[in-house]
């Protein structure tokens, strides 16, 4: 029988571990509920309304603050002892750690991204809805006033951010800052009635029943007011943008030309990695990646009987009436046939306990990259915006991969299924900022990126890349992020410049010069964030075969793909561990063979017998 001592002594460590586990749960909620406080305008789209009067900062002096206030966390974290944690509670620790660590440890280049907030790419002149609060009440109109009186004062923090990067010589390049006038000027208005921001003040207000005609006019009175400013604050930025900016843009291509710039750029590539990758290893396996890639498109090329060059070949794919639409909204309707008729009726064969929110296909608002994914809540379905900007640039083979990657099971399988996961807030519902790396709280773009460029892959096992033409976009989509690797790591550290990188993609890519351009121009805005989709995916995928080479019958794809999506967005390392901790526990619940469990209880029964014998023995000699 088990000692009282001994007793006591396991029910104080599990005492002891479940306290010190929920000091990190106590530290996540509290993170999160500074992080909502230090982005208001986040906090509303998550539906978190106690900040809808506020706005977040963008003066450079609130830096060193933030720092301040997440190495407080950290001392915190740092003093709970992990002895006695599950494997779960061992990788949320270790995931909350990195999260702070890395923003710590990425505060020697605030004064370097962080301070250029407005790119073609992204920024208050884009968006800028994220202002808007709930209108229903007197107090929600309130509350979106004194949010359009705010932002005079933050485009003019912008502004000022801006000049300091004129002064340190760290500076966007021209390619990432010339798009934007354009980008304002659609907001300067006329007419206020006619501005975006204006527009509450109409619809809502005029159908609320909760405010009394006075009131309402009164709100429209101040309202127009407000909006006035905030016109005139955005003029302000377009002119200083075109008059001063403009001017002084960084003469060079890469940002490895900035102080420091080669440590920079390093910096860049381990936050959207979370791994140790020098850009000559990138750049490497970018260079294997493409030439494998390359094998496999000239493998369809040959079964299609076509005798020219891959460049060739999608030339001749992309002047045939049966792969281009001229119709936007067509694009539309296919994409959503897509989702809903060939894709959703395969994700049961390969995915469990599918969460049930929907996904809906809209026009990109901007011209940029070909589509991008706007998260679901609990409350509003996920958003797959496609850009038909150009709709005959949009070649219907491509279709499949991009819908794989964007919709399920990409992203929002993904993000659904982390939704639905119980996991922190902090990890399921991260902030997105590309402009502020490595000076901000990780994203895992390896993680989150790779992931989707999976389920590209997993595309061909499920059968869905109907005919050679789809599965040759599928390998499109694939060769342009290998690309990125060898481009990405060509303009920041081999000083690659624009046209060098554009002519690359175009002799392996199909996409348009004007649309490989802007994909150009995007790894100039963004150095980094373009090669964690294929070293994640990378990952992902020798991380499945380590589990089907351990495990052998064991291993089964949907608990495999359920490992990695209900622990949600994590660093390469954790993700590792995460799969050897299931990898273990499968095999060591596995029920056992008859004869080895029959041989197990053989000896039970002798250990049993053996120890009757000694006890006899004993008394003899006694």
């Amino acid at each position: 029988m088990m000692s009282y001592t001994v007793l006591f002594g396991f029910v104080t460590l599990a005492t002891a571990v479940t306290g010190q586990y929920s000091t990190v749960t106590n530290l996540e909620k509290e993170f999160w509920m500074w992080r909502m406080e230090d982005s208001p305008t986040y906090s509303t789209y998550l539906s978190y309304y106690d900040y809808n009067d506020r706005l977040r900062s963008y003066n450079t002096s609130i830096f060193d603050k933030r720092k301040g206030d997440i190495e407080a966390f950290n001392t915190r974290l740092e003093a709970v002892s992990t002895e006695g944690f599950t494997a779960k509670q061992k990788a949320d620790y270790d995931i909350l750690s990195d999260t702070l660590t890395t923003y710590i440890d990425g505060h020697q280049w605030a004064l370097y991204t962080s301070i250029n907030p407005v790119n073609f790419l992204g920024g208050i002149q884009l968006y800028y809805p994220a202002v808007m609060a709930s209108t229903n009440t007197r107090g929600d109109f309130e509350n979106y006033i004194a949010r359009l009186k705010g932002m005079p004062n933050l485009i003019q923090q912008v502004i000022d951010s801006m000049a300091l990067s004129i002064t340190m010589n760290r500076t966007l390049h021209r390619h990432s800052i010339e798009p934007v006038p354009a980008q304002i000027a659609q907001m300067l208005v006329n007419n206020t009635d006619d501005s975006h921001f204006y527009n509450p003040f109409k619809g809502a207000l005029n159908s609320t029943e909760y405010i009394t005609e006075a009131d309402k006019q009164d709100l429209r009175t101040r309202g127009a007011t407000a909006v006035q400013g905030l016109i005139q604050a955005y003029s302000d930025l377009k002119d200083y943008i075109e008059n001063v900016y403009m001017n002084n843009t960084r003469p060079n291509t890469g940002v490895n030309t900035l102080e420091n710039g080669e440590e920079f750029y390093k910096a860049c590539l381990k936050w959207h990695l979370s791994a140790d990758m020098s850009p000559e290893e990138v750049h490497n396996l970018g260079l294997q990646e493409v030439e494998r890639i390359y094998k496999n498109m000239l493998n369809v090329m040959q079964r299609q009987q076509f005798d020219g060059t891959v460049k060739e070949f999608f030339a001749s794919l992309n002047n045939d009436s049966r792969f281009v639409y001229d119709d936007a909204d067509r694009i539309i309707q296919e994409y959503e046939n897509i989702i809903h008729e060939r894709i959703d009726p395969k994700l049961p064969e390969y995915f469990k306990d599918i969460p049930d929110i929907p996904i809906v296909v809209r026009k990109m608002f901007n011209d940029g990259p070909g589509g991008g994914y706007g998260s679901a809540t609990e409350d509003s379905p996920g958003v797959f915006y496609v850009n038909v900007f150009r709709p005959r640039e949009n070649p219907t083979y491509d279709f499949m991969s991009l819908a794989l990657h964007e919709a399920s099971p990409g992203h929002h399988l993904q993000h659904i299924v982390g939704l639905r996961a119980n996991l922190p807030d902090f990890r399921s519902q991260p902030e997105l900022s590309f402009y502020e790396p490595p000076f901000y709280f990780p994203f895992y773009t390896a993680y989150v990126e790779g992931w989707a460029l999976y389920a590209e892959y997993l595309g061909e096992e499920m059968g869905l890349y109907k005919d050679d033409f789809e599965l040759m976009g599928r390998y499109s989509a694939e060769m342009l992020r290998a690309c990125r690797l060898v481009v990405d790591t060509g303009l920041h550290y081999y000083n690659w410049e624009q046209q060098m990188a554009i002519e690359y993609m175009l002799n392996y890519t199909a996409y348009s010069r004007e649309a490989v351009t802007i994909e150009v121009n995007r790894y100039i805005t963004w150095p980094g964030q373009a090669c964690g989709y294929k070293v994640g995916e990378i990952r992902i995928r020798e991380l499945r075969s380590k589990a089907e080479k351990e495990l052998g019958s064991l291993f089964n794809l949907k608990d495999f793909h359920s490992v990695l999506l209900t622990n949600g967005p994590m660093p390469l390392s954790v993700l590792e561990t995460t799969v050897d901790d299931w990898i273990t526990n499968t095999r060591n619940s596995a029920p056992l063979p008859t004869s080895s469990a029959t041989t197990i209880k053989q000896r039970e029964i002798i250990h049993v017998f053996g120890l009757i014998f000694c006890v006899i023995l004993r008394s003899i000699c006694v």
